[in-house]
């Protein structure tokens, strides 16, 4: 028997050397096969003999996971989920595998954008562009004994509010999974919204998420308040977020994420000076993507041992592997 293949969607991200330098354990186990995603019958045959799919720019639908008969696994590069099919993966026995190796660039992320936010970053660099001198009327405000909303209490949002309570802000978390302990005040979203001075979003996209945040949520918050979104754009309707901006129903923005992605050069939030754009990347570091790698090639390497990987999202899955041989790796 063959070695285990693994089908790479998305093949125009990976740079010459890069699979060679992070998954050389993978290179040695494992038949490695690109593809550019692109339907059609080459595609379909690489669906047919694969044991494990890691897909980038790709929708993992239910129709693609029953063309793959042979597959054991998904791991996804990131941490996100929302273009894979969970129900229908769980439903056919597959495991769904995230790597969630940028923590703490996401949180990091966080902090820079409510930095910036805070101390009017782009308005003074605009001032140095102009040669304008400070006035009594130019100035920003700091982080100290100010309230961070925390949306999303998971690992990502867990770090970031480490790094919030280090600036000496205190904390509000709304999550009705987790429970922040003593890190933060739980909390409704309602009141973590009316009381917050920042909002950050920390989510996974489903449709319980998706516009989460609309004009009714945007109307709750301080004017004086600011929102930050870095992990994924539909948990904001973002009509409603330009139309709360242009009224001053809330102070500004900091988007790492947007509805489309990359956002459209006519998107109005890129043209607002009391918004901070940036097209899903700017919590990208050489350390996050080493360690996602890392993360992505231990799951893949379990999936073919025949091992439930570390960071299995899909845990009530009757997994059709565990019935099976483990497949061998020659």
């Amino acid at each position: 028997m063959g070695r285990p293949v693994v089908l790479l969607t998305g093949k125009e991200y990976y740079q010459p050397g890069w699979i060679e330098e992070h998954w050389p354990q993978l290179l040695e186990r494992c038949d490695l096969r690109l593809s550019d995603s692109k339907p059609g019958p080459e595609l379909d045959a690489l669906l047919a003999e694969a044991d494990v799919i890691l897909p980038r720019r790709f929708k993992t639908t239910r129709q693609v996971l029953e063309a793959a008969p042979r597959l054991r696994g998904i791991v996804m590069p990131g941490v996100g989920i929302e273009s894979v099919d969970k129900d229908a993966a769980t439903e056919l026995g597959i495991v769904l595998a995230n790597s969630p190796g940028n923590i703490i660039t996401v949180a990091e992320t966080t902090i820079l954008l409510i930095l910036a936010l805070a101390k009017d970053l782009v308005g003074w660099m605009q001032a140095a562009r102009e040669s304008t001198a400070p006035t009594s009327g130019m100035h920003g405000m700091e982080l100290y004994q100010k309230t961070l909303g925390v949306v999303g209490f998971g690992r990502i949002g867990r770090y970031a509010t480490g790094l919030a309570r280090a600036f000496g802000m205190k904390v509000l978390a709304y999550d009705p999974y987790a429970d922040p302990g003593e890190l933060a005040e739980r909390v409704s979203l309602d009141e973590l919204l009316r009381r917050s001075d920042f909002v950050s979003l920390h989510v996974v996209l489903t449709p319980e998420t998706h516009h989460m945040i609309g004009a009714e949520q945007l109307k709750l918050m301080k004017p004086t308040a600011c929102i930050i979104n870095t992990s994924r754009g539909g948990a904001i309707d973002e009509p409603a977020l330009i139309e709360a901006l242009r009224a001053g129903t809330i102070a500004g923005a900091g988007l790492d994420v947007f509805e489309t992605e990359p956002p459209a050069r006519d998107n109005p939030l890129l043209a607002m000076p009391n918004v901070i754009g940036t097209p899903h990347g700017l919590s990208h570091t050489d350390e996050s993507f080493k360690r996602c790698a890392s993360l992505a090639q231990q799951s893949i390497l379990s999936l073919i041992d025949g091992q439930v990987p570390e960071y299995i999202v899909n845990r009530g899955v009757q997994w059709r592997a565990l019935q099976e041989s483990a497949i061998p790796s020659t």
